[in-house]
């Protein structure tokens, strides 16, 4: 149930406040984590739902051959260390449980970046149309 005109689906400022303190906390975690160096991944996006119990961490990387599925099985390995340092530093009655997911925008950026490209070069190349 939404309270006092907040609905399910949209963020309040507390959410957002939170993710915010949420993923620069996280991101000192994974900074000093040994497990994830040279794997170049950054958080793309937090997302908390209204009652905070999970925490969406989007994560992408800049490593184009990095395996997702053992980077994620490195972030699930380290996540109730990561949960139970950021819990003492923010406070929270409760430490929303972090669910890491790849965000692969960037790949569906390039992607579309591609065929743009390419469209553009079809119609440059292609003769004019003399019907008009």
């Amino acid at each position: 149930m939404a309270g006092f005109g907040e609905s399910e689906g949209m963020p309040t400022r507390r959410t957002i406040r939170v993710a915010e303190v949420l993923r620069k906390e996280l991101a000192v975690c994974m900074s000093q984590s040994l497990d994830l160096e040279g794997m170049l991944i950054t958080i793309s996006s937090v997302e908390l739902p209204p009652d905070m119990r999970q925490a969406y961490i989007y994560v992408s990387t800049l490593h184009p051959e990095l395996d997702q599925e053992k980077a994620l099985a490195v972030l699930v390995r380290n996540r109730k260390e990561w949960q139970s340092r950021i819990g003492r530093r923010l406070g929270l009655k409760f430490t929303p449980q972090l669910i890491f997911r790849f965000d692969n925008a960037i790949e569906r950026g390039d992607r579309v970046m591609e065929i743009l490209t390419k469209l553009e070069l079809e119609k440059e190349q292609s003769p004019p149309n003399e019907e008009e």
